[in-house]
């Protein structure tokens, strides 16, 4: 976007005609004018719109399109543990950069979020193509690999944590080698899923999209090229209607988008008309590097390290929450403080990439820290009624490991990393 599409946009957005959202979070009055800017500096000077004031607003007070224009919502999946939303999106766009790396002729799987075959099926018929979509069920991955062989699919969108348990299917059955296109989502891929993904898939063009459910034009960023390993993670550029910018998390001043440069991203997307919501500064809350300030495509491009304030970690069959390791921790009160920081390493095993957890804990010298570790270990729920020791004996993960701090922690720490780079 050029700096006139910005200004078009915010006085789109503040004019009073529709939602009163960014008239409140700019500290408007009623009868105030909508907000126009003359540099670029006074758009770094508007305040970042978070998921904080779009959960405090009803989405019925946030639409700019009439609802007959509306042509679903999303919601998201409140792990964040800030509330579920839910996003207004008008019709369907921003899906050609796949034909770019496929050609979309055969029977495709994709991720059974319910809006997701609907995306692929609406994608694949405004571009003439014969719209035939396998719904994936993680339950069920043995099915949907006969499925793909019954039916010759040739490509799927996954979600990355679910890509082992297809891949050792498809490897059973033989139909690993059919696979030419495979999109990956959900969350950053680490170099150990992809080497999964490449030994696993030899034929296949690997991409990963990067997308959230407040953002209505999605995706956010185009792929640059296919993963080849080369990078560790995806590598994406902005989109023609996206304007990207970087901030410092802790202090909010913006970072220039030169090479090697980290902070984190503010998206501004307006997809043109209809559009159900117009996003202004929006704080994603992800971590991004700068990979290239002049790609090929004519801007800069840049990887997804991570979330910035990350709580959570996604497993397959349930999910890491730090309040789940609190609330372990504080069943040995004599043993282990509650205290601790849980790094997330995925470790290529025989059966896959699998996450092996490694928690850094306050206690004394004496204990026994393999021992604490099936402590703690059963004692983490995932899911409602299931730990994560029952899913190292189902071999589902790795086993927890625990490591002794030995200088107490002290201020603000980070409870979860992920490591996306192992």
């Amino acid at each position: 976007m050029r700096f006139d599409d910005l200004s078009s946009i915010l006085s789109h957005a503040t004019s009073g005609a529709h939602s009163a959202t960014y008239r409140a979070l700019y500290g408007m009055t009623p009868d105030e004018p909508p907000r126009r800017i003359r540099s670029i500096g006074e758009w770094r000077a508007l305040p970042p719109l978070t998921k904080d004031a779009l959960l405090s607003s009803p989405m019925r007070d946030r639409l700019y399109a009439p609802l007959s224009e509306i042509d679903h919502i999303r919601a998201s999946s409140g792990t964040s543990g800030k509330g579920v939303l839910f996003s207004p999106r008008t019709h369907v766009r921003g899906m050609e950069y796949r034909l770019g790396f496929h050609d979309f002729k055969r029977p495709f799987i994709a991720f059974t979020v319910p809006l997701m075959p609907h995306w692929h099926e609406s994608f694949q018929k405004e571009h003439g193509l014969d719209p035939r979509v396998i719904a994936y069920d993680p339950k069920h991955p043995k099915a949907i690999a006969r499925l793909a062989r019954a039916t010759g699919a040739d490509g799927m969108s996954v979600f990355v944590f679910h890509i082992t348990a297809i891949g050792e299917e498809m490897k059973r059955l033989g139909v690993e080698q059919q696979m030419k296109f495979i999109e990956i989502t959900g969350e950053t891929c680490s170099r150990s899923q992809f080497e999964y993904l490449r030994r696993t898939f030899p034929s296949a063009t690997i991409v990963q999209s990067y997308n959230s459910s407040e953002v209505e034009d999605a995706h956010i960023g185009m792929p640059c090229k296919p993963m080849d390993g080369t990078e560790p993670r995806a590598v994406y550029h902005p989109k023609k209607t996206h304007f990207l910018e970087l901030i410092d998390p802790e202090t909010g001043e913006p970072i220039e988008p030169r090479a090697g440069a980290e902070g984190d991203l503010l998206i501004t997307a307006y997809p043109g008309q209809p559009c159900a919501f117009p996003l202004i500064r929006f704080r994603i809350g992800d971590t991004v590097r700068v990979v290239d300030d002049a790609c090929p495509h004519g801007a800069w491009s840049f990887t997804v390290l991570g979330r910035t304030d990350l709580d959570f970690k996604k497993l397959p069959g349930g999910m890491l929450r730090a309040e789940a390791v609190a609330r372990a921790l504080a069943r040995f009160p004599g043993r282990v403080s509650d205290r601790f920081e849980l790094h997330c390493h995925d470790r290529l095993t025989p059966a896959g990439a699998k996450m092996e957890p490694v928690l850094h804990v306050e206690c004394g010298a004496e204990e026994d820290l393999e021992r604490l570790a099936l402590d703690v270990a059963a004692e983490i729920l995932v899911a409602p009624s299931f730990s994560y020791a029952q899913g190292v004996a189902e071999g589902r993960y790795l086993p927890l490991v625990c490591r002794r701090i030995e200088q107490p922690l002290t201020g603000k720490t980070r409870r979860i990393t992920v490591h996306t780079a192992d």
